[in-house]
């Protein structure tokens, strides 16, 4: 019984991690809107993840790069963008996310209904997983 339930909290684990770093297709349309700060398609990746609240070694395995690397790319960011620190480029990547969303929302209408559709759809997932990992975790208890 317990070897069953360890299964599926490990199980449960590799399928959420496959997930974490998935990026959707307005993750896709944020990374774009990255590139017009006039940042390397690395730095915009890197950036990204910065925004995303990714420390430099997560956003190293995320990316298959070094820490170092990441740091190098961190610097660059910091001195294209004018920042100081990680909280300052984060603020300018939203900012730029968000001046895109705006300016599609105004040509379509629909990115805030497709917005709570996809938030919704996460939430399910979270909460499904969540009651799947509470399950095997009761199990390995008793």
């Amino acid at each position: 019984m317990r070897t069953n339930a360890l299964v599926v909290c490990c199980g449960f684990l590799l399928r959420r991690g496959n997930k974490i770093h998935a990026m959707s297709e307005t993750d896709q349309r944020s990374l774009e809107a990255l590139a017009s700060l006039k940042l390397t398609p690395r730095e915009a990746e890197v950036l990204f993840w910065i925004s995303e609240g990714k420390s430099n070694q997560d956003i190293g395995v995320i990316l298959g790069a070094s820490t170092g690397t990441i740091c190098k790319h961190v610097e660059h960011i910091f001195r294209k963008l004018n920042v100081e620190n990680r909280t300052a480029a984060a603020v300018i990547a939203l900012e730029t996310s968000w001046s895109l969303a705006q300016r599609s929302e105004n040509r379509s209408g629909q990115s805030r209904a497709a917005l709570a559709v996809s938030v919704a759809q996460q939430l399910s997932e979270l909460w499904t997983d969540g009651c799947e990992i509470y399950n095997a975790i009761t199990a390995l208890i008793s």
